[in-house]
């Protein structure tokens, strides 16, 4: 296991958190202040890339409500981003560079 700060710890988590509130903006903002910890700067991309693409997914979603298939896929892509972002909170507090299945490596 890494040993990570705890500074470091608190920020990786906060991007991830920041899917319950101001997705985006706080990875990016977490991004521009921490350049030099590379432990922050990777849990910050990736929490980036998958908060664009559960937003991308959702529009997406409701849009295809107009076919009915939507009404399916609104509640699957809110349980997909609560749970894949619960599993990276609880692996980043543990200190590891967890990997979103949506993100992968873009951008690392």
């Amino acid at each position: 296991m890494l040993i990570v700060s705890t500074e470091s710890k608190v920020l990786a988590v906060l991007s991830h958190v920041s899917y319950f509130f101001l997705p985006i903006l706080v990875p990016v903002v977490v991004l521009l202040l921490k350049t030099d910890d590379p432990f922050v700067k990777h849990h910050a991309k990736q929490a980036l890339v998958l908060h664009a693409a559960l937003v991308v997914a959702a529009f997406i979603s409701w849009i295809l409500c107009i076919v009915l298939i939507g009404f399916l896929l609104v509640p699957l892509v809110g349980i997909f981003g609560l749970v894949v972002t619960i599993i990276a909170i609880i692996r980043t507090i543990e200190g590891e560079y967890y990997r979103y299945p949506v993100a992968g490596n873009w951008f690392n």
